[in-house]
């Protein structure tokens, strides 16, 4: 587990003399403080009658940012077998025909690029995916505007507020994004809507936790657990639920079977690029700068 440097000697000796209350300062705690930000897309009304199904597709590990060697993450298998019993638990059932919702995930960690390149009057793409992480897409846009305007220039969102100064939430995602953190993102898809190649976006869940929080093999499955019934969920703001990685990374069960897009019937290069597209956004490695 990663330990955020601390005074370990003279810490001890407080605790010893009493000074420090062991108990409520929870420094010992495995618990993990995890940001959930779920939100539904217009248009996604929940399937009506039966037992819901999905279909899903791992869009892969991601590690962007400065590297940092001894970290070990889980393995597909294991994040997959975590994500199937989480939908399990939300009254889900793995589909190979025709699901009610198509499910994209991807899993890693995100740090700050310190050798990526900010163009003028722009935000470092890393920077934007660490604030999209944290925020909801309105007050996410408000925070990129702070910064755009703060350079004086560059393509601000017309549809968010440009506060002079962050306070209150805004603030909160600042620091937030300035922080490593692992994290979990689940997209729910329209099938029908990818039968006919368009990307009909229902929900989408960003779930993390700062990277200090322990070692990723443990984190990601607690983060897909406990953030599992907010799966489909429309939260306003970012919420805060505290988790335990306890026997979370040893979900029960196989996997459901894997998936093909020719087995559901869908465009196979479409679903690929789909993928790509989002494992770009989500990494922060798309070269792209926006407001």
């Amino acid at each position: 587990m990663k330990i955020s440097p601390l005074p370990t000697l003279g810490l001890a000796a407080l605790l010893a003399v009493g000074l420090v209350p062991q108990a409520s300062a929870g420094l010992f705690s495995s618990n993990i403080d995890m940001l959930v930000v779920a939100e539904r897309q217009g248009g996604g009304a929940s399937p009506q009658g039966g037992t819901p199904t999905y279909a899903a597709f791992d869009g892969g590990y991601i590690e962007a940012g400065d590297p940092i060697a001894g970290d070990t993450p889980p393995s597909a298998d294991q994040v997959r077998r975590s994500l199937d019993a989480a939908m399990a638990n939300q009254g889900f059932q793995a589909s190979g025909a025709s699901p009610s919702v198509v499910l994209t995930y991807h899993w890693g960690v995100l740090r700050i690029d310190r050798i990526q390149i900010r163009a003028p009057y722009g935000i470092k793409s890393n920077l934007q995916a660490r604030i999209e992480l944290v925020s909801t897409q309105q007050l996410g846009a408000e925070v990129e505007n702070h910064i755009v305007a703060g350079e004086k220039g560059g393509t601000m969102n017309s549809d968010a507020s440009s506060p002079p100064f962050l306070v209150g939430a805004a603030e909160t995602v600042r620091e937030d994004s300035r922080q490593p953190r692992i994290f979990v993102i689940v997209s729910a898809y329209d099938y029908q809507g990818l039968t006919h190649r368009e990307a009909k976006l229902l929900w989408r869940v960003k779930l993390s936790a700062r990277e200090q929080s322990g070692d990723m093999d443990e984190v990601i499955p607690a983060l897909i657990a406990g953030g599992a019934p907010y799966f489909g969920k429309d939260l306003p703001d970012v919420k805060t639920v505290e988790v335990t990685p306890s026997g979370a990374s040893r979900a029960p069960g196989a996997p459901a079977e894997a998936v093909t897009p020719a087995s559901l019937n869908l465009d196979g290069q479409f679903m690929d690029g789909l993928l790509k597209n989002e494992h770009d956004s989500f990494s922060g490695a798309t070269g792209t700068f926006q407001g």
